[in-house]
């Protein structure tokens, strides 16, 4: 009896144990899908009313043309007709573009000559116009103002060992020489003026030699002071304009010369024009060697 009791008791745990546990959880379903929604655009804003702001574009740079600067140019005359520089500048521009009928047109209105472009510029235009007589007059005038400009000079004066033509000549390789031998000299005068007897002209140079030591000192040369007019001087007339002219000399040095380093002081005189200009030449005397 006892063990039946026990038995009832344990199956009547068990009964309440099962009934206090909680229920099972049902299977979980997947959630369905939910379905793709379309992406909505903004609506585009009203514009507000008034000045509307936009978007420029640049241009691209563009190079000026020729034609661009010889526009301006034009436009410039059209404001100020009284400019005689604005109008020489179109017409030095109409030149360079190949306009020289326009460019002499534009010239002929100048009523000023004064400025110094002027004649340059004419000179071009005579020249591409064929009208070689007018181009070879207001050359002479141009190379007769830049003497006068420059002045008279001495362009060069080299030791040569031969001449053959104005600046056609061959340089001495050494300023040596030897006591009693020669210096051969080439010079070349520039800028020197000429009196004008109708269609000709006539220059005139007187020459005077120095030989100086290294202290400046000059040295007695006989044949130097001796030589005759005609070596001297030159006396020269053209039927036009000479603006190139050259002389060369030989030049004899005592036998009893001491060695040592001097200089050779040529003057060159315009007489017409009244102008002296020198160079010094420096060459070097060699000791003589004497036989034992």
């Amino acid at each position: 009896m006892r063990g039946a009791g026990l038995f009832i008791s344990a199956f009547t745990l068990a009964a309440l144990a099962a009934c206090s546990a909680p229920p099972a959880a049902p299977p979980v379903r997947p959630a369905p899908e939910a379905p793709p929604t379309l992406a909505q655009e903004p609506e585009p804003r009203k514009p507000a009313p008034g000045v509307v702001a936009t978007v420029a574009e640049v241009p691209p740079k563009r190079d000026p043309t020729a034609e661009d600067v010889l526009k301006l140019q034009k436009e410039i005359v059209a404001r100020r007709p009284g400019s005689d520089d604005e109008k020489l500048r179109l017409a030095l521009l109409q030149a360079s573009v190949g306009n020289v009928e326009e460019a002499e047109r534009v010239l002929s209105t100048l009523k000023l000559r004064s400025n110094r472009m002027l004649p340059y510029v004419e000179l071009y235009v005579r020249r591409q116009l064929g009208d070689h007589q007018e181009a070879g007059a207001l050359l002479a005038r141009l190379q007769e103002d830049e003497r006068a400009v420059a002045g008279f000079g001495v362009e060069r004066a080299e030791l040569v060992t031969r001449v053959r033509r104005y600046r056609d000549y061959v340089p001495a390789e050494s300023d040596r020489v030897a006591p009693g031998g020669e210096v051969h000299l080439y010079v070349e005068p520039r800028n020197f003026a000429a009196q004008r007897a109708g269609e000709k002209q006539t220059f005139h140079l007187r020459y005077e030699w120095k030989l100086l030591d290294d202290r400046g000192s000059a040295q007695p040369v006989p044949a130097w002071d001796e030589a005759p007019a005609d070596a001297r001087e030159d006396r020269v007339t053209s039927n036009g304009p000479v603006a190139e002219f050259y002389q060369s000399f030989r030049l004899p040095l005592p036998a009893n010369l001491a060695a040592g380093r001097y200089k050779v002081r040529v003057t060159i005189t315009d007489v017409v024009a009244g102008k002296s200009d020198r160079r010094d030449v420096p060459i070097t005397v060699m000791p003589v060697e004497r036989s034992r």
